[in-house]
């Protein structure tokens, strides 16, 4: 989205591909465990809520200690710097998570499985192969980038809206 909004590609995250994998973990986790509660859509806005803020708090965490990495910081976000803890998970950024495992649970999910059921197998194998190769090729590169910067004791970057 925020590459639409510039005008230009953005990193929006830890790899330099358009991949952030600690949404897709969020949206694991919160599908995983919001689809029984679809009958309860307040359960299913708490435990999105809860179950997304938890891993962005872990993933932030995580980058801090590991890499010396901040990818966001919730003091720089409009509407965010009042109600953030440590910079790292922030309310109004939650609730908009719980929104978001709403759309996923009630809408998004089913409309992405119409649209791959319509690719055939084979070709859908095949981009399948093709962005896990590209996505293996950036975190190799980026993670050893970190590593040696780490090593090195050279401050990584602050990624984001700054």
């Amino acid at each position: 989205m925020e590459s639409a909004v510039r005008r230009r590609f953005v990193s929006k995250g830890f790899f330099k591909g358009p991949w952030v994998p600690v949404h897709g973990i969020g949206a694991f986790a919160a599908y995983t465990a919001s689809y029984p509660l679809k009958a309860w859509p307040p359960l299913v806005f708490i435990t999105g809520t809860l179950l997304t803020t938890g891993v962005e708090y872990l993933a932030a965490l995580f980058l801090e200690k590991v890499f010396n990495k901040r990818c966001w910081d919730y003091d720089t976000y409009p509407f965010t710097s009042w109600c953030n803890y440590k910079k790292r998970i922030a309310l109004t950024t939650s609730l908009f998570f719980g929104l978001v495992a709403l759309a996923l649970i009630y809408f998004y999910w089913d409309v992405c499985m119409l649209i791959l059921a319509r690719i055939p197998g084979p070709a859908l194998f095949r981009l399948d192969l093709v962005l896990i190769i590209l996505f293996a090729i950036d975190a190799f590169f980026t993670i050893r980038k970190y590593v040696l910067n780490r090593i090195a004791d050279i401050p990584n970057k602050t990624d984001g809206l700054l």
